[in-house]
């Protein structure tokens, strides 16, 4: 394989077992193909306002939407990992944790004001959980801005530059997570707030 390089902040991917589409080379590939299989979910989910029954937030539901970000590239999507990696919960605890981070969303859902600030914690939960082999990072991005989206709040338009590569707005959004890390969330709550307010739908990655 060709220009399959770790960036910074990404899970590497050492084993291509799975990989449904033939003849893929270069990561560049690999992110175009990706990229196609999540538009289906972008219109599916982002396209008309989802509702408790077609995102319901439990378990099962959010595996489906791995699924259906994922399945047509890789045989694996939408099932938790069976291994450690570099980032993320250790592989056993995986759903355990995003059963109690739901349960933990009811909550917040009942008891904290503030829908953002709501979506902002369930997409670093998410991320740090990083249940499965790749596509942590646009998963918890979508999840938040559905969840965003079913109370009637805009969602966050990340601009493309987000999902990879070396670029300003990455280097900013992997120190947000690194200080969410050390229990300050602002950085990362500001980077939300300011997508939402500054974004150009035409340059985004939902």
């Amino acid at each position: 394989m060709q220009g399959w390089e770790t960036k910074s902040g990404e899970t590497p991917i050492d084993d291509i077992t799975g990989l449904i589409p033939k003849g893929v080379t270069t990561r560049t590939q690999l992110n175009f193909l990706e990229a196609q299989n999540i538009l289906k979910a972008v219109v599916k989910y982002i396209g008309e306002k989802p509702n408790e029954h077609s995102a319901p937030f439990d378990l099962s539901w959010c595996l489906k939407l791995h699924q259906e970000m994922f399945g047509d590239v890789w045989e694996w999507a939408g099932q938790p990992r069976r291994k450690d990696l570099n980032l993320g919960t250790p592989w056993y605890n995986v759903q355990a944790d995003l059963k109690n981070l739901f349960d933990d969303l009811r909550y917040w859902e009942k008891n904290w004001a503030d829908i953002l600030e709501q979506a902002v914690h369930l997409h670093y939960r998410s991320v740090l959980i990083h249940p499965f082999l790749n596509g942590n990072g646009r998963w918890s991005r979508m999840l938040s801005n559905i969840w965003l989206l079913l109370h009637d709040h805009p969602i966050v338009m990340w601009p493309e530059a987000i999902a990879g590569g070396v670029s300003t707005v990455r280097k900013e959004y992997l120190l947000a997570l690194k200080n969410a890390d050390n229990g300050n969330m602002s950085p990362l709550i500001e980077l939300h707030r300011s997508f939402i307010e500054k974004s150009d739908p035409e340059d985004a990655q939902i």
